[in-house]
């Protein structure tokens, strides 16, 4: 979900961070998913040395890099925005979070506490949510929504809702121009997310369809290979084609976590 939004004052670096699923199908990632992670981590590292701020809206791995693959340093002297450490978080997010800003103050990043707040940059202006559950359960936490704003125009993303699955989300985003969602994880139907989860979260997509220009779904739901079947849906509901992050950058998706066994040879290519 590492996304940079441009603004003709700013440069915006939200959720600078990649990460693999350590068990997919039974297997650890493929050595064509560390190579992909590798690529993935030098070219945020290269967007993130020339931006003006960086937003974290939580602290999972895939959304912040505590230095591990991503320099650290590349945070000097920069304005990060940041989900509150403290409040509305889970006991796991707590800890990283203070470990991760511990090592920020060190090399002289300016942290804010962004939870439902405004900043003006020049003509740019960054609306942050109220805390959002990460999904269908309050284990995993809460994550911040933002939406950047310049000219009449905005570019919005969700983080991770899982869907959504919470109204809130939708009207948050509702009249950007782009509006970038997680969706819902279909692969965990019958062990964390429910076939009514999922009713909802379409429910909640074609809701958000309706109201912006162009609906951009990634993250967990092209976990799963059949996302094309909840794509076709929304189309049906509001005759828009909602795109995946690669789609809209020009590029073809290319799902490796999804197609892992077919990596390690188990299935026919398809």
């Amino acid at each position: 979900m590492a996304t940079v939004i441009e603004t003709p004052d700013l440069r915006v670096f939200v959720d600078p961070s990649a990460a693999l699923a350590p068990i997919r199908f039974g297997l650890p990632p493929h050595e064509v998913e560390l190579r992909a992670l590798s690529d993935s981590a030098s070219r945020i590292a290269s967007e993130l040395a020339d931006v003006d701020v960086v937003v974290v809206t939580h602290y999972h791995y895939d959304h912040h890099d505590p230095g591990r693959l991503i320099p650290a340093d590349l945070y000097s002297s920069k304005v990060v925005l940041v989900k509150d450490p403290t409040r509305s978080i889970n006991v796991s997010q707590r800890i990283r979070a203070s470990r991760f800003l511990r090592i920020l103050r060190g090399i002289g990043a300016r942290i804010e506490v962004a939870d439902g707040v405004e900043r003006v940059f020049g003509r740019t202006r960054l609306v942050f949510s109220k805390p959002v559950q990460h999904g269908n359960t309050p284990r995993l936490g809460y994550v911040l929504a933002v939406r950047v704003e310049y000219g009449g125009e905005s570019v919005s993303f969700s983080s991770d809702v899982e869907g959504p699955l919470d109204g809130y989300v939708v009207d948050f985003m509702c009249g950007s121009r782009i509006a970038i969602v997680d969706g819902p994880p279909t692969y965990l139907v019958g062990r964390a997310y429910s076939d009514s989860d999922v009713g909802v979260a379409l429910g909640n997509l074609v809701r958000l369809a309706n109201c912006v220009e162009t609906l951009v779904v990634d993250h967990h739901l092209v976990r799963d290979l059949n996302y094309v079947e909840l794509f076709e849906e929304i189309r049906r509901s509001t005759g828009r084609s909602p795109k995946t992050a690669a789609e809209l950058a020009g590029l073809r998706p290319n799902l490796l976590e999804a197609r892992r066994r077919e990596l390690y040879g188990l299935l026919e290519e398809e």
